[in-house]
């Protein structure tokens, strides 16, 4: 097994946190669910949430070209942030998108999966 740098237990419980902060945030400041029987406004406030996104992307980016690996590490935070209260949005939708993908995840092993060279993401393997 890799060494991942942290134990599951505080990994869990900093993203507890996150998500946490996530839910009391969208509480504070009225941000609700997105309804997503009406297509074209989910459409555009997932859009919404995308330039939300892009522009936390950005800002990684200019913090790992100008070298400040602490301030990137924020930023990549951030990211999760981000998309965290896009999943909160989608309500049960985004619960059950949540458990799928989990699931999906789960089942990849070694024999029917592998890192692609250059980025490490994890495919299928031909």
């Amino acid at each position: 097994m890799a060494n991942l740098g942290i134990e599951r237990e505080k990994f869990l419980k900093g993203i507890a946190e996150l998500a946490e902060s996530v839910y009391s945030f969208h509480g504070r400041f009225e941000i609700g669910c997105i309804d997503t029987s009406n297509s074209d406004v989910a459409l555009d406030i997932l859009r919404q949430r995308l330039a939300l996104l892009d522009e936390e992307v950005g800002e990684h980016a200019r913090e790992l070209n100008r070298g400040n690996v602490d301030k990137a590490i924020d930023e990549a935070v951030d990211i999760a942030y981000i998309a965290l209260g896009t999943v909160l949005r989608l309500g049960l939708e985004g619960y059950d998108a949540c458990i799928e993908v989990s699931q999906k995840n789960d089942a990849k092993i070694a024999s029917t999966h592998g890192k692609r060279g250059g980025t490490g993401k994890v495919v299928a393997r031909e």
